[in-house]
């Protein structure tokens, strides 16, 4: 199933905040994208927001529907809107993910300036089941830490402009139940435009972030939202931002699928025989397969940055190996104590010596990783000193 992506502006804005001087909305850009098409739908959403909302007013509505009722005059007025809280907007949000987009399960969030802090509510707030879970977040222009051009419209009292206030009750309140939640966020994207006329580079992330966690990009404030091309970098950050978020999805399903598939016998392989000739326990041979099996699969899944971590942690795993079987070299130890206490080292290791940030990655594949060297007739990883531990293999391949 698809993910879904929604784009939701910010203050005083609406479709128009994400098309170029061409008119091609950023969703149509990446829309044409074929990868991107295949994983992800694409969504704007849009609330109401002004500087000011007289014209929307109870009192404008009723005048203007009673000069309407006058014989042969147009028909004006319409119904009576006013500008709402962060808070509230949040609520909205949430409740047009849960009944809109009721079929998604995940859903990803693009979000502009003012419209980011609406997102930021929304997900503090989430209750599983509550609609589509946000998987990721892209903060654009965001104003974390208030914005200076808030100030200027003080006089026109709107509820927004006096939350979007540097300093102002509500942003500090919100940024800091951010961070303190931020190894629980979803993976996120802060990008900052270098000529932001209204959000200073400092109010642009909540916190201290990685590298890989911000995107500077050559905009204001408003073109940010609108990459004239396929080769800006703004349209190129969020590209990549997307591509990730649907290799990790792939990766995750990739091992799920692992988990409820039938291992195969493997029986003639030969990290197989390697075991079963020096008399390793079946259990242990059948934990060997399963591993081997959940290494195979993620290694053909993985991409090129992750395939070189993997052989990396491979390395690793093989010191971890020689080291082990070194402790018992000469020793009166048989080839499965040899075995088992090898691969306990290596789930010790997982979050230690073994850490990976290859996603979804775990100690079974880890594991697996030694079995897909041992599965040659090199020494590289064996079980056995035995003199005749390469002969008996050989005759129970034939």
């Amino acid at each position: 199933m698809k993910t879904a992506v929604v784009f939701i502006h910010g203050f005083t804005g609406g479709a128009a905040t994400w098309r170029n001087a061409t008119g091609t909305s950023f969703k149509e850009m990446l829309k044409a994208d074929p990868q991107l098409n295949q994983e992800f739908d694409f969504f704007e959403y849009e609330y109401f927001t002004k500087i000011t909302a007289l014209q929307h007013s109870a009192a404008v509505q009723k005048l203007l529907a009673l000069v309407s009722s006058i014989p042969g005059l147009p028909k004006m007025g319409g119904r009576i809107k006013r500008n709402q809280t962060i808070a509230n907007l949040s609520q909205g949000f949430s409740t047009h993910l849960r009944f809109t987009l009721s079929e998604y399960s995940e859903v990803v969030v693009i979000a502009h300036s003012m419209g980011g802090l609406i997102a930021k509510d929304q997900i503090l707030n989430y209750e599983t089941g509550n609609g589509p879970k946000t998987i990721g977040f892209i903060s654009m222009a965001v104003p974390h830490k208030g914005s200076l051009s808030a100030l200027l419209l003080a006089p026109t009292s709107n509820i927004n402009a006096k939350e979007l206030a540097p300093l102002s009750e509500y942003s500090d309140e919100l940024n800091n139940r951010w961070t303190q939640h931020k190894n629980q966020l979803p993976t996120t994207l802060y990008m900052i435009a270098q000529h932001d006329e209204c959000v200073p580079k400092p109010s642009a992330i909540p916190f201290t972030v990685t590298a890989q966690q911000k995107a500077v990009v050559d905009h204001d404030h408003s073109s940010i939202c609108k990459p004239p091309s396929r080769e800006d970098l703004s349209y190129l950050a969020v590209n990549k931002f997307l591509k990730d978020i649907a290799y990790a999805q792939t990766m995750a399903s990739t091992i799920n699928t692992a988990t409820t598939t039938a291992t195969p016998d493997y029986n003639k392989e030969i990290f197989v025989l390697k075991m079963i000739v020096c008399d390793i326990g079946p259990k242990g041979v059948d934990d060997a397969k399963d591993c081997f099996f959940n290494a195979e699969i993620i290694s053909k899944a993985a991409n090129k940055n992750d395939a070189e971590e993997m052989r990396q942690l491979q390395q690793k795993v093989l010191s971890i190996y020689k080291q082990k079987y070194n402790e018992f070299f000469g020793t009166n130890s048989t080839p499965n104590h040899v075995f088992a206490q090898i691969h306990s080292e290596i789930t010790a290791q997982d979050s230690l010596a073994l850490k990976s940030s290859v996603a979804s990655l775990n100690f079974l594949h880890k594991k697996g990783l030694l079995h897909q060297l041992a599965n040659d007739m090199g020494e590289t990883v064996i079980w056995s000193d035995d003199a005749e531990y390469f002969a008996k293999i050989k005759k129970a391949m034939a």
